[in-house]
């Protein structure tokens, strides 16, 4: 007999690029991922970063703990002259945010509008 198991755990991966970071999130994040979390989005910058990106495309849960250290992660890299942007969110997440009535910028959205930070959405392949 065979035994599938699930892997529920949360993930955090960190890229850092030269002149920025993404940080990936996936699955169920729970104060367990606090270090690793606080790490990835809360940690002091090199001078070369200027971007920072977070993918929460893939969070099929998360504790309250976990997304306070989302949004701190606005505030710290903006406080520390970075440009702070949610690449995707899972609906979860973007659940999550509304019912705190909370605003993360996003990339990407409608052709031809702008986000928050005045920066232009990309424009559809057609365009």
């Amino acid at each position: 007999m065979t035994t599938a198991t699930v892997d529920t755990g949360g993930r955090v991966g960190c890229v850092h690029l030269a002149d920025g970071v993404v940080v990936q999130l996936g699955g169920t994040l729970t104060d367990d991922n606090l270090p690793e979390l606080r790490d990835a989005l809360l940690s002091p910058f090199g001078a070369s970063c200027r971007d920072v990106v977070v993918d929460a495309g893939e969070v099929e849960d998360v504790t309250e703990s976990a997304l306070a250290v989302l949004v701190a992660a606005r505030d710290w890299a903006e406080h520390n002259g970075r440009r702070f942007f949610v690449s995707r969110m899972s609906p979860l997440v973007r659940s999550a945010l509304d019912i705190c009535q909370v605003k993360l910028p996003e990339l990407g959205g409608r052709p031809g509008r702008t986000t928050a930070t005045g920066i232009p959405t990309p424009r559809a392949a057609a365009d």
